[in-house]
């Protein structure tokens, strides 16, 4: 099933979309030679700058859950106990590494052994993190106290505005040399998109 989905489907798809997107920058480069005036006037109007700052913004109010999930902990912890455990016993008792790739046809990959050590790594992660989430659950019900204790140190608020205040920054420098240089540009996203056109171009009609 995977094999037929990457010959079928994956493949044609890329070799249809470089050979398209090599036939736009064809065009886009014959108009910075023959047009510039004209082309910069289109690139004028997607030049956009949209804040990252401002459209994250929302991120850096800070956000306290500890009441809500101490207020409903006996509520809901009964229940996640039970999914937790029954999701765990699934796992152990019912679910192998084998049926696992049976089920996502990785079992006639290239290399099948290596597809059954990622299944049952990630069976096993899943174990372990529902084991993890019974002592977390019952933590919290049993004994709040060191719950807080614990997730103490991982209580810190990290400043996603401070991160990415480069990332409103414009950067101009090629902008400015394509306005000066269009000619010179545009040759080299002609020569570029033609090697890519005839090779993707070539591939389509092999597989057709």
């Amino acid at each position: 099933m995977s094999d037929l989905l990457f010959d079928q489907f994956l493949i044609p798809f890329f070799i249809r979309f470089f050979f398209v997107f090599s036939l736009i920058g064809m065009a886009t480069g014959a108009g910075l030679i023959f047009f510039p005036a004209r082309m910069h006037q289109v690139f004028e109007q997607g030049n956009r700058w949209i804040s990252v700052r401002r459209r994250m913004k929302w991120l850096e109010v800070p956000r306290n859950i500890d009441m809500a999930l101490y207020r409903f902990a006996r509520r809901m912890g009964g229940v996640l106990i039970a999914l937790a455990a029954y999701s765990t016993f699934v796992l152990v008792t019912q679910v192998n590494a084998g049926g696992m790739v049976s089920v996502v046809g990785a079992d006639k990959t290239v290399d099948p052994m290596l597809a059954l050590i990622v299944a049952d790594t990630v069976r096993w992660a899943l174990v372990a993190g529902g084991l993890l989430g019974i002592v977390v659950i019952g933590l919290v019900l049993f004994s709040p106290d060191t719950m807080k204790g614990v997730g103490k140190p991982a209580d810190q608020w990290y400043s996603t505005r401070t991160w990415l205040r480069g990332l409103d920054q414009m950067h101009m420098g090629i902008d400015t040399w394509v306005r000066g240089h269009p000619r010179a540009m545009g040759s080299l996203m002609v020569l570029g998109a033609l090697v890519v056109n005839i090779n993707f171009g070539l591939m389509w009609f092999a597989r057709g």
